[in-house]
């Protein structure tokens, strides 16, 4: 088994169905709509060449096109393939599984038990780190192997900005390597050591820390009893240095040329300076009342819960009675966005494209129903709206399980309505207009074909051109009308 792409054997089991369906399930070119919802529906668009079946009710789903390929098994997994981007995506039991493939390397995670990365790329050489808990393994970009099991032993190497972490017996033992700084940890987090380099220090946690670094991201700290006693220095090599001194909870206190912090009581009373920017802060007390004032306009108001307010820049941001209604607005020279929130999952959200002259939106109620428009014709709406998070991968996952109505207009001419999943579908576009009750009946009109039936032919008429035909019991009968104005006219002499 590589290690490099593969997983454990349920990941492997589900990659393989993915694989099944792309290489062996492709919808044929040849494909014409068919609608027999809820076991499936098929729908095209030969001027985009996009293919849609939907099976299964809101189940499953494929949508091929020349650049994109997608299978969605609701809710346990989906599929997709980008051709022009080089990239391949299977997710399972969203969001706990995903296996991505992308030109920089290959990723596999099923939160928490198994996490994988191989790199592609030129400047990481052949790294690669395999976590399957409790085991772990891999190499650095230059080739080094690491190993082991967790808590009995091994070593990370070039793993968590570390160069390397070894671990007997953890937390009984770890050693932590930095450049030429080694870290010893003892009965982790009690006792440690450190030395090497341009850092020293020893900690017995909670009683007594002390630790020290010269030369570049120079420090100093010092502590007793944490978290109540600290003394901290850092930046020691900058002309900025900066200082930490707390007695927890009764006194916070952070120092430096650029800012002032002082905190009492922690949380509840705070004082914050920034002469740069001549800001300033006042918690009395956090969280229930905040003033703040800056450079650029900034303004800051608290009386929580009833209200807040606060402009920094072009940013602004308020709420009313906290979790009812929010609203921020954002403007530079491109675009001009503002967004209103509501109860915390619905929202109205505006982006004006100064450039283009164009608004798009999204109004999410609830869960009611969503509605979004592009600003260039490009409109989607469908309920309810039971996802509360509007979230790519929830939406993918589990949004269409639960949706009864959609409406869909590409901006191009091409309007889609469905019912339940396609028992009642109606397309509508230039030339062209499509009614269908699952397989019960269908009308279709087109520039010289008008179409109607009833149980997929029981009873039905087709009439192109001067062609007629009618279905009784799927028997066709059909005749050719000939215009009156097409019979020849016959010679005064003739008989």
């Amino acid at each position: 088994m590589n290690s490099r792409t593969l997983g454990p054997l349920f990941i492997i089991l589900l990659s393989l169905s993915a694989c099944l369906a792309s290489g062996c399930a492709h919808l044929s070119q040849d494909l014409a709509p068919e609608n027999v919802s809820p076991f499936f529906h098929i729908q095209t668009n030969p001027e985009k060449q996009v293919r849609r079946l939907d099976a299964a009710g809101p189940f499953y789903t494929q949508v091929e096109s020349p650049q994109e390929q997608e299978w969605t098994f609701r809710p346990f997994f989906s599929y997709r393939k980008d051709v022009k981007n080089q990239t391949e995506e299977l997710e399972f039991l969203y969001p706990l599984g995903r296996y991505r493939k992308t030109p920089e390397g290959v990723q596999t995670r099923f939160i928490p038990f198994y996490f994988s990365y191989q790199s592609f790329h030129e400047d990481d050489g052949e790294k690669e780190n395999v976590d399957l808990f409790p085991f772990f393994w891999g190499k650095t970009k230059d080739g080094k192997p690491y190993g082991g099991f967790f808590p009995l032993g091994g070593i990370f190497r070039d793993r968590f900005t570390r160069d390397e972490i070894d671990f007997v017996l953890w937390p009984l033992f770890t050693r932590i390597k930095e450049g030429e700084t080694h870290t010893y940890h003892f009965l982790w987090p009690i006792f440690s050591l450190t030395e090497g380099g341009e850092r020293k220090g020893f900690r017995i946690w909670p009683l007594v820390g002390q630790e020290e670094q010269q030369g570049e991201g120079a420090f100093r700290r010092l502590y007793f009893l944490w978290p109540i006693f600290l003394y901290e220095q850092r930046y020691l090599d900058t002309d900025q240095p900066k200082t930490y001194f707390y007695i927890f909870p009764l006194y916070m206190g952070e120092v430096a040329p650029y800012l002032q912090r002082h905190i009492f009581l922690w949380p509840f009373f705070q004082y914050y300076y920034e002469p740069n920017f001549d800001y300033l802060q006042l918690d009395l007390p956090w969280p229930f009342f905040q003033y703040a004032r800056g450079e650029n306009n900034t303004f800051g108001i608290r009386f929580w819960p009833l209200f807040t307010y606060r402009k920094v820049d072009n940013r602004e941001r308020a709420s009313l009675l906290w979790l009812l209604y929010r609203w921020e607005k954002q403007e530079d020279e491109v675009f001009d966005e503002v967004l209103h929130r509501f109860f915390v999952f619905s929202k109205v959200h505006l982006l004006y494209v100064k450039p283009e002259n164009r608004m798009e939106q999204v109004i999410k109620l609830w869960p009611l129903f969503r509605y979004a428009e592009d600003g260039r014709g490009l409109v989607h709406f469908y309920f309810p709206d039971l996802v509360p998070m509007d979230w790519e991968g929830f939406e993918r996952h589990y949004g269409m399980l639960f949706r009864i109505f959609e409406y869909y207009n590409d901006g191009q001419g091409r309007e889609v309505t469905k019912f339940l999943w396609g028992l009642y579908y109606h397309q509508r576009q230039k030339d062209l207009e499509r009614i269908e009750l699952s397989f019960l009946f269908t009308y279709l009109k087109e520039k010289d074909l008008l179409e109607v039936s009833f149980l997929k032919g029981l009873l039905g008429y087709r009439r192109e051109g001067l062609n007629r035909r009618w279905r009784i019991f799927y028997i066709p009968t059909s005749w050719e009308t000939v215009e009156e104005s097409a019979k020849p006219i016959p010679s005064p002499g003739a008989g």
